[in-house]
Parts: C-alpha cells; structure tokens; sequence
C-alpha cells in the first residue's frame, strides 16, 4: 500500500487542543518540531552624567515567540489537518485563534514535554516539499503556528535514571 494511503505510525510530537490549561483532542502526529524561540527585545535609553558625557544602556522590553514549525509526512492523516487549519489560514476569523498542546514523546509514546500555545495562529500549511534524492519515500508536510505565548512543562513522571542517559546520550552525540 502506498504511503499516502494509511497514516504514518505514532511520531515523536503529537498536537492537541488545549481546552482549560489541558490537553484534550488528538489533532495529529509530527515527526519534527522546530521554532518557538523566546526573544526579548532590548529597548535601549541615553544616559547623561553630570559632565555631560552620554552613554547608552539597554534594558529588556517586550517579549515575542517566532513561529513553531511543525513537520510529518504527507499520509491520509495530513489531509485532516489542512481541512482543520484551511479556514484559519485563509483568514476566517471563527477559528483563528486557539490554544494548543504539543508533547514530546518517548519510544511508547508517553508525553516527556509540553509546549502550551495560546492564542496561537495558523500561518502557514506547506506546499509541495519532496527529493527523490535523499528522501525517496517521505513526502513532507508542515504547518507553521505563531502563539502569543508559549509554556514549556516537563513531565513529572522523568525519573533522575532516565534524565541521566538522556543527558549521557546527548554528551556522547556532541562529542
């Protein structure tokens, strides 16, 4: 059977409505998330001292988060979420705005992290995206999400063991 005909297994990031501060309906698996950077803007001020010198300072001001880009393969699963975000993305104000869930998950797929968006927006659902070359049985498909703000909250259930190979294993990669 052909890739676009039955849906990808579980990913390692699942999207979420996000109903009360909890995560609730299953919109999709993703395979990557990237995006979601906190940035604070710096606001700079002059300063004169009492012999006139001037000198500038920096103070921070507003805090923004980039867009979240989310990617997973182009499956019948995919075809869901461009009905559920087509409307946002043409601008249609009823469903512009939601909040949303991402977890990480682990090999059984138990969520390890989440990332709350609220007010977030649909920005963009990809095109076309294919390379014979090095990806010859993946079609990618992404959705880019803009929120007001973003809560990262990690599971209690992370044991220390399980925090040390994660951390041992990320040593070794970078090594």
């Amino acid at each position: 059977m052909s890739g676009l005909a039955e849906p990808t297994p579980i990913s390692q990031y699942t999207l979420y409505e996000m109903l009360n501060k909890t995560p609730s309906k299953i919109l999709a698996h993703f395979d990557m998330l990237t995006g979601g950077n906190q940035v604070i803007s710096m606001v700079t001020y002059n300063v004169i001292d009492d012999k006139g010198n001037v000198t500038t300072k920096v103070m921070p001001g507003q805090t923004t988060f980039e867009p979240m880009l989310l990617l997973r393969a182009m499956d019948v699963a995919a075809e869901e979420v461009v009905l559920r975000f087509e409307d946002a993305v043409a601008g249609k104000v009823k469903t512009l705005r939601k909040n949303y869930s991402v977890s990480m998950n682990d090999a059984n797929g138990n969520p390890l992290v989440w990332w709350h968006l609220y007010n977030a927006l649909p920005l963009k659902i990809s095109g076309f995206d294919f390379n014979m070359k090095t990806e010859s049985t993946y079609t990618s498909f992404e959705i880019t999400l803009q929120a007001e703000l973003i809560d990262i909250d990690f599971d209690k259930g992370a044991t220390s063991d399980a925090v040390a190979a994660a951390l041992e294993y990320w040593a070794e990669a970078t090594a």
